[in-house]
């Protein structure tokens, strides 16, 4: 049996892992699952799914957000930082500085309950990293 984003919205909303994050997952009306974390509860992961995989994408902040003159010690930085950071990369789309990462569809409940409890986590360690070349 195939796994919907609405089956795994439900089964997360009912989640509390060892650690004590809980979830708030809801599908929005362009199929996207939106997923926040207790522990951090202000940059949500969206969750698509492909037919060969499970996406997680959490926006970061805007390249306008970036001091002019920092940019290039950004990139670099994030450069840096990306291999450091278990389960999820950074990425930079439309303008956007993400975070995310990937999983096999077939991918246990408990690995997609751990891996979005990480990027919720890995979230707040990169902006902390940053946060100074920020506007």
């Amino acid at each position: 049996m195939e796994t919907t984003l609405e089956d795994l919205a439900l089964d997360l909303n009912t989640t509390t892992t060892l650690e004590g994050t809980r979830f708030d997952a809801v599908v929005t009306d362009s199929g996207v699952m939106e997923v926040i974390c207790s522990n951090n509860d202000e940059f949500p992961i969206h969750i698509a799914m492909t037919d060969t995989q499970i996406l997680s994408v959490t926006p970061l902040f805007h390249v306008k957000e970036v001091q002019e003159d920092k940019l290039v010690e950004l990139n670099t930085l994030l450069l840096q930082l990306s291999p450091a950071i278990p389960l999820s990369s950074i990425g930079l789309q439309e303008g956007n500085y993400i975070l995310f990462g990937a999983m096999a569809l077939n991918t246990t409940f408990e690995n997609i309950v751990h891996e979005l409890e990480v990027q919720a986590e890995n979230t707040l360690d990169v902006l902390e990293a940053v946060e100074d070349l920020l506007i």
